[in-house]
């Protein structure tokens, strides 16, 4: 076989340039992957696919009822909190009533029951007069019959001494042989009563002063030892009677006044339930407005939305692999359309599969995509910013700590 050298140089040469059609292949495709890993990342550069935002919060309607006195969106809350208010003009006032009823009820017995008291402290005055002069009487009479029993045995006890001294003179007499006896059995006998007498004077004396004494403490005794204290009972009865009276009327007034508040707490109530304020809170942003004015309504429908403009994020879409790259508390670089840069946070990372909607996020990023994930920014706005609430703007982002290169090696895991 004979060496051909020309032929040997043409395959020699269509060999080179096989490789370096194969290099510049090699070299396409990896430019081509890089372009396609980093799009994102070029596309909001140019494009500026973020957005201004902020938390939405959807106030519901707290009764049924007609929409009135609506702020239009746009407009500021203020200071009473109010967005809308809903009228019940329909609003059941039986609950009301009854508790009115109650109070009325409760009153009417309470002015019964000051009545009986009043009656009662009447009832309690004359027994305690009639007791008061029952008593007078009867210790003046005791101590009429103690001064007459006193004087009594005085003069008994006098008349005594006389009967005895004639006694003992009628028995010196009669041993002299000048007297009979009969005359000193006569005085004897004298003597003998005198002293009966005396005694009993003394007995009726000791059992005066003993119920006198008694009288003292308010027991009125008899001669015969019964009790005749009978307006003392009286009035102990009467007294009872108001004591209980009394007790019974704090009921009714404690009645009353619980009664009062449960009509103060129905009308409470019913005036919510006829009607009440859609709230958000003072200085907050109507962003929409779902019930137009005049529109029946039951409770829990959405009357509007609003949100906090002292509050603003960044809807940021990024690469799954750019996801991976962050963290809560990456650095962010902000340039918001028609304003100098300024500078945020990352406060939340989401997967292109769990992205936040418009359900949460009054404006969404226009590069977001089905496969596109999410990074929150938060910034921290200035007074004209907040005053300016730019929600809904365009913006760039940019993430100092993550770069193109950064990408491709996350996703070439080199």
């Amino acid at each position: 076989m004979r060496f051909s050298y020309p032929s040997a140089l043409m395959s020699i040469g269509f060999m080179g340039v096989s490789r370096r059609l194969v290099a510049g292949i090699g070299v396409v495709a990896v430019l081509g992957y890089a372009a396609w890993i980093g799009g994102p990342y070029f596309r909001s550069v140019l494009v500026r696919d973020a957005a201004v935002t902020t938390w939405i919060s959807i106030a519901p309607a707290p009764i049924g009822g007609y929409t009135t006195d609506v702020l239009y969106p746009g407009e500021m809350v203020g200071e009473n909190g109010r967005i809308a208010r809903m009228d019940n003009p329909l609003a059941d006032r039986t609950p009301l009533a009854q508790a009115q009823g109650e109070l009325d009820h409760a009153q009417v017995q309470l002015a019964a029951q000051r009545a009986l008291v009043a009656k009662l402290d009447q009832i309690v005055a004359t027994r305690a007069q009639a007791a008061d002069a029952y008593a007078t009487t009867f210790k003046h009479d005791l101590d009429m019959i103690i001064a007459s029993a006193t004087s009594n045995s005085a003069l008994v006890a006098q008349r005594l001494d006389i009967d005895r001294a004639e006694e003992n003179r009628k028995s010196t007499l009669m041993h002299g042989g000048n007297s009979s006896q009969a005359a000193l059995d006569a005085a004897t006998a004298q003597v003998t009563e005198r002293q009966k007498s005396l005694t009993d004077i003394r007995t009726v004396l000791d059992r005066a002063s003993s119920r006198r004494r008694a009288a003292d403490l308010d027991v009125f005794m008899l001669d015969d030892g019964t009790d005749t204290g009978t307006e003392m009972r009286s009035l102990d009865d009467a007294r009872l009677s108001r004591a209980q009276a009394e007790a019974a009327l704090e009921g009714d007034e404690a009645a009353v006044e619980a009664a009062r508040r449960v009509v103060d707490a129905a009308r409470a109530a019913h005036a919510k339930a006829r009607s009440r304020d859609v709230r958000a809170p003072p200085g907050s942003l109507v962003w929409s407005m779902m019930s137009a004015p005049g529109a029946a309504v039951r409770a829990g429908t959405p009357i509007g939305s609003w949100v906090d403009c002292r509050i603003l994020l960044v809807d940021v879409p990024v690469s799954d692999v750019e996801v991976a790259l962050l963290h809560k508390g990456s650095p962010a670089d902000v340039v918001i359309e028609g304003e100098q840069a300024t500078h945020g946070s990352v406060i939340l990372l989401r997967g292109a599969a769990a992205t936040l909607g418009s359900a949460d996020l009054a404006a969404l990023a226009k590069g977001r995509t089905p496969n596109i994930g999410q990074a929150i920014v938060r910034l921290d706005p200035t007074a004209e910013e907040i005053a300016a609430c730019p929600i809904g703007h365009s913006a760039y982002v940019d993430f100092p700590g993550v770069s193109v290169i950064d990408l491709v090696r996350a996703r070439l895991r080199i």
